[in-house]
């Protein structure tokens, strides 16, 4: 058998292997903007699985569209709100003035000679469109393949929700950055004085299944005492957390952090949620919240400095992986091992699965 070199390795991937990663990702629910950055009255252009996408208010209603004119290809983005009478507020190209309604179809060509009917094949495409947990998302496919992801107790009125963050893209595929954040042994390497302690470099013992479209994992492991993830009043150098993961397939991921020796029930939630603008650039949406505390603000400084520190120390290694795309087990290309990787090991069989990890 021919070896993989490295060289090879960091080549860009082949248009065969990213046209596949691209449709297999299109079957899913993906965020792609904050709420709050729709402006009323105003499109806004995002970017998933490089196509280029409209989203809109229109009647009410949130719109998403190809970002493409049927007419000269301009953007639609580029474009504004006009009232067409029969179909209410609709979206005018900025180029010659073609008008679209809510399903994508024409209905206005002020160049449109009398007595001539607009071609039915003047349409752009439209998608499913949602909007939860502050986020626009978006699935390419007529039928996708989950619901959106649930992340667990943020609409359950309980807990102080922090806001949310939005990072500059990473040069990394999607399921990457999510491997990162589902890693539970990288703490001590990366992390050190953070999230991880090399005096205790042993991984924790996993507890690892599938429940309905989520990949579920629990440990307990030994930390840094970081008050600001868990609270608890121990003094030492580290103290236990017990972790319960959650995974959306193939893009969420959500932690429900608590001190071992608390009993007053102090749980932290972190979670984020990634975008795959494209093969190699990957947008991060992240938040947080707690069950207690609820008089003191959501935002807590130390907290979101905390986050951010721990993001941009992964990054750079995220940024570093090749291959680009996940490469398949039998490759042998990456060497997970067991228990340590079990968390890891077991996201990327279903994404195998699925067809989302693809061949080098």
């Amino acid at each position: 058998m021919k070896l993989t070199t490295q060289s090879q390795l960091a080549r860009t991937p082949t248009a065969e292997a990213i046209e596949t990663y691209y449709a297999s990702m299109r079957r899913f629910w993906h965020p792609v903007l904050p709420s709050e950055q729709l402006v009323d009255g105003k499109p806004s252009s995002v970017e998933l699985l490089e196509e280029p996408l409209v989203i809109v208010r229109l009647n009410g209603d949130l719109v998403i569209m190809e970002d493409i004119c049927r007419h000269f290809q301009a953007q639609l983005s580029l474009g504004e709100i006009r009232e067409i009478p029969g179909s209410g507020e609709c979206l005018m190209c900025p180029y010659h003035g073609w008008t679209y309604a809510e399903d994508g179809q024409c209905v206005d060509i002020p160049q449109l000679s009398a007595g001539r009917e607009i071609p039915s094949s003047a349409r752009v495409p439209t998608f499913h469109i949602q909007e939860r947990y502050g986020l626009i998302w978006v699935c390419l496919d007529p039928n996708p393949a989950f619901h959106l992801p649930d992340l667990p107790h943020l609409d359950d009125g309980t807990y102080q929700i922090g806001p949310l963050r939005t990072y500059a893209p990473w040069i990394a595929s999607a399921p990457r950055v999510i491997m990162a954040a589902l890693d539970d042994t990288h703490g001590p390497w990366v992390h050190p004085g953070l999230v991880g302690n090399r005096s205790h470099p042993l991984p924790p013992e996993h507890r690892v299944w599938r429940e309905g479209q989520y990949l579920k994992v629990e440990i307990i492991m030994t930390q840094p005492n970081n008050a600001t993830i868990a609270e608890s009043n121990d003094d030492s150098a580290v103290r236990e957390v017990a972790i319960t993961t959650t995974v959306g397939i193939p893009n969420t991921i959500h932690f429900d952090i608590r001190a071992t020796d608390s009993s007053d029930g102090r749980h932290t939630l972190i979670w984020q949620a990634v975008c795959p603008q494209r093969w190699n650039s990957t947008l991060t949406f992240w938040g947080s919240a707690r069950n207690y505390d609820h008089d003191k603000p959501a935002y807590d400084v130390d907290f979101e400095a905390l986050q951010d520190t721990l993001r941009e120390q992964d990054r750079r290694i995220v940024e570093s992986q090749r291959p680009w795309l996940l490469p398949p087990f039998w490759t042998k290309i990456e060497l997970p091992l067991r228990p340590a990787d079990l968390p890891l090991i077991e996201y990327q069989s279903w994404l195998d699965e699925l067809g989302i990890t693809t061949a080098v």
